[in-house]
């Protein structure tokens, strides 16, 4: 047996070129169990605040945990090892995402000082990995030169955010996001000189931060029946309905999205994981809106809450309907390249429309919004079994 380096110089991968099939590290599944906590703090602020205001606000918390998620999966995309040097940045990591969940209640109050300390302490962290990369595989540098640049303005950003009062440091919050956001743009024309991403690992592992996300749907019933004083035979309808809409957006995503890799052209790779960005935030959102119905009262849900979830759940729909136009293609794909993403895009006008105009009760409208996933549910059964 050969004798393992226990320190690693960072080398770009190459498995695609090699045609392994790579797996998702028991170390990243140990890192993503973190953001549980987070999505379900931001999930909780915002069924708590169902308003343009509480949507703003659930927006900006949320971005800096994805985005740090973001840049710990796409390094370890490119230069993974098994050295003890992965294991202890990671570990750096899983500190300052437990930051960000400390401090996300009040991340806009009383503890944003916190909240923005720890996304720098993160972005430090995963800005010192792209410059490393870049000093030890020179095939890299333009593309880790360009990280390095954009990441050390927005960190920039959020450490002078510190020192001014709200909210005019939220404002500087917004201003690093859009550029930690817009930042690999700037790389494209290099890293498509790179070798390819993985068609096996990357699929699976936004499929799992998928299921983490799908679980907090799962935790907003369970919570929601849980926290009533008397159950009633319509709190259980509610229930059942939020539970089957959270399985449905599991069936629509993995039978129409997760099942195959993005097109293996660099451009086609970022464009299907930003908009996982949107997909992430509403799915989550979603669950905040089934939170909201099952503790209702009222005949007619409010229309904040009726937006909430079916704004939402329209999100999902339509972004789950551009990224199948990024999947790759096989012969035999049973799915047509227009009409299944035209009838996801179909279903999200119409979950807009309840919206607006529904002025249903939670039963009347989850079983409205259950049929319209059942609709995408049903062709994926017909094409795959045809």
């Amino acid at each position: 047996m050969a004798k393992r380096i226990w320190w690693q110089k960072p080398q770009i991968r190459t498995d695609e070129e090699q045609q392994l099939h790579r797996k998702v590290s028991w170390l990243e599944l140990f890192f993503d169990l973190i953001f549980v906590v987070i999505i379900a703090e931001l999930s909780h602020n915002l069924a708590v605040d169902v308003s343009w205001v509480g949507a703003g606000k659930y927006i900006l918390l949320f971005l800096p945990a994805w985005w740090i998620w973001i840049g710990a999966t796409y390094y370890n995309e490119r230069f993974e090892t098994e050295g003890i040097e992965n294991r202890l940045f990671t570990f750096l990591l899983i500190l300052a995402v437990a930051g960000l969940a400390v401090f996300s209640h009040h991340g806009l109050g009383e503890t944003s000082v916190g909240f923005a300390l720890s996304y720098v302490f993160a972005r430090s962290i995963v800005t010192f990995l792209w410059w490393r990369a870049g000093y030890h595989a020179p095939s890299f540098r333009p593309t880790a030169k360009r990280f390095v640049i954009g990441s050390s303005i927005s960190i920039a950003f959020f450490i002078l955010s510190v020192f001014v009062p709200a909210p005019t440091g939220f404002i500087l919050w917004a201003i690093g996001l859009f550029i930690d956001v817009n930042t690999p743009i700037f790389t494209l024309k290099h890293q498509a000189k790179l070798p390819k991403f993985s068609s096996s690992r990357l699929p699976e592992r936004y499929g799992l931060f998928m299921i983490i996300v799908l679980g907090e749907a799962v935790v907003s019933v369970v919570q929601g029946l849980a926290g009533k004083e008397h159950l009633s035979l319509i709190d259980g309808i509610t229930g059942i309905l939020g539970m089957t809409l959270t399985f449905g957006i599991w069936w629509i995503y993995f039978d129409f999205v997760a099942r195959r890799p993005p097109k293996p052209a660099t451009g086609w790779v970022f464009a299907w994981g930003y908009l996982h960005m949107p997909l992430v935030m509403s799915v989550t959102a979603t669950a905040a809106g089934i939170n909201n119905a099952i503790a209702s009262t009222a005949t007619v849900l409010p229309l904040n809450v009726r937006c909430l979830i079916c704004g939402s759940l329209a999100i999902s729909l339509a972004v789950i309907s551009l990224l199948e136009t990024t999947l790759r293609r096989d012969e035999d794909e049973p799915a047509h390249p227009i009409w299944s993403p035209a009838l996801k895009l179909a279903a999200a006008v119409v979950a807009l429309i309840l919206a607006v105009f529904g002025g249903l009760g939670a039963i009347a409208l989850l079983s409205l919004l259950v049929i319209l996933l059942a609709i995408q549910m049903s062709y994926g059964l017909w094409v795959w079994f045809r």
